[in-house]
C-alpha cells in the first residue's frame, strides 16, 4: 500500500486578510431594526402616559 504523504507546501501559505467593513450585514440589520423600533416604542410610551393622565384627571374630577 502507498503511504499518504503530507503536503508541507501548504504551511507557507498565509490566510488572506480581507479588510473588515465597518458596516457588516448584522450591524446594518440591527441599526434598521432600532430605527423602526425606537419611534414605535416612543409612540406607545406617549400613548400610555396620555391615557394615564386622562385616568388621573377623571379620578380627581377635573
Amino acid at each position: 500500500m502507498m503511504e499518504i504523504k503530507e503536503n508541507d507546501d501548504r504551511s507557507n501559505l498565509h490566510p488572506i486578510n480581507r479588510p473588515r467593513r465597518f458596516l457588516s450585514r448584522t450591524r446594518l440589520v440591527m441599526m434598521l431594526l432600532l430605527m423602526v423600533a425606537i419611534p414605535i416604542f416612543m409612540f406607545l410610551a406617549n400613548k400610555a402616559v396620555h391615557e394615564n393622565a386622562e385616568a388621573i384627571r377623571q379620578v380627581f374630577g377635573r
